[in-house]
């Protein structure tokens, strides 16, 4: 089912035509626009995306067949990243780039084709919190060093004495500590669509803008720079295949019976997308039971 409406500042629901007809609360908490734009979904037409498929069938299943509603405000980055790709696909089309192409009839699409040495070099931008781009890089914090600023202590407390040098997490990139399972399985499956219509690609990348970066807590995690290009695996293409096969046998299969299978772990964030991120959490089991805990399971 598409998204029936927004959840008001008060708590209270309301329709997305009653919403945008005339607010309940007598002053929109955003300008109608805004709330136009936030009440998009896509079009269910049989066929999965790329991005439904890399979700849990759960989610998927529920978003589809249960009425929900949002909170604008969880949708404020949602905004920010389709201006982010807007602005670098007007710019890639006045450079002669291919960029934002549907690749097939469900409309997956891929960011943007560089040619490199005869080959293409295909590139998806994210627009990601510290956090995620921590973890695609292997990031870890693996000890303390001193202040590269040279900063001095200037009070003896438990974090020193004073006048000795000013103690700062130190991070190092393991490779080995990356986690970007998502992004790999994505982008390899444009890769397969690419190929099969004759392109080759050379590599793959993700460009990765940090949505907080700057701000102490990228700086905290070991996010120093605001825009980070992030290599991305090639996959076997019948690893590939065959995962994306599963999850649309799933997803289908479970519009025709229903599904009691929650999302797994990775799919889940390890139950913070049930506790903050999962619009459709009231009727998963597994959602209402880590809202009523606070945290994972």
């Amino acid at each position: 089912m598409p998204l029936e409406g927004f959840i008001c500042s008060d708590g209270e629901a309301t329709t997305i035509d009653a919403c945008l007809g005339e607010c309940r609360l007598g002053e929109r908490c955003m300008t109608k626009p805004t709330l136009q734009l936030m009440s998009k979904e896509r079009d269910w037409t049989g066929i999965a995306s790329t991005t439904q498929l890399l979700n849990g069938t759960m989610l998927e299943y529920l978003k589809l067949t249960q009425p929900y509603y949002v909170d604008p405000n969880s949708r404020a980055f949602m905004l920010q990243g389709s201006k982010h790709h807007k602005a670098l696909e007007e710019v890639a089309k006045e450079l002669g780039l291919p960029a934002e192409i549907a690749l097939s009839i469900d409309r997956d699409i891929f960011d943007l084709l560089e040619q490199e040495d005869g080959e293409y070099v295909l590139t998806d931008y994210k627009l990601w919190g510290s956090f995620k781009v921590a973890k695609a890089l292997g990031v870890v914090a693996v000890g303390k060093q001193p202040d590269p600023s040279g900063e001095r202590y200037k009070v003896t407390g438990k974090w020193g004495k004073a006048g000795t040098p000013k103690m700062v997490p130190a991070f190092a990139h393991i490779p080995e500590e990356a986690n970007n399972w998502e992004v790999e399985l994505q982008l390899n499956r444009y890769r397969i669509m690419l190929e099969e219509l004759g392109v080759s690609i050379k590599r793959m990348q993700v460009q990765a803008t940090v949505r907080d970066g700057g701000l102490a807590i990228a700086y905290s995690r070991g996010v120093m720079r605001n825009i980070y290009r992030i290599p991305v695996l090639r996959l076997e293409d019948d690893t590939v295949r065959s995962y994306f096969t599963m999850k649309e046998q799933d997803l289908s299969y479970a519009l025709e019976h229903g599904w009691s299978i929650p999302c797994d772990d990775a799919e889940s964030w390890e139950g913070l997308r049930c506790k903050r991120y999962c619009d459709v959490a009231l009727y998963c089991p597994k959602g209402k039971l880590v809202k009523s805990i606070g945290g994972k399971i």
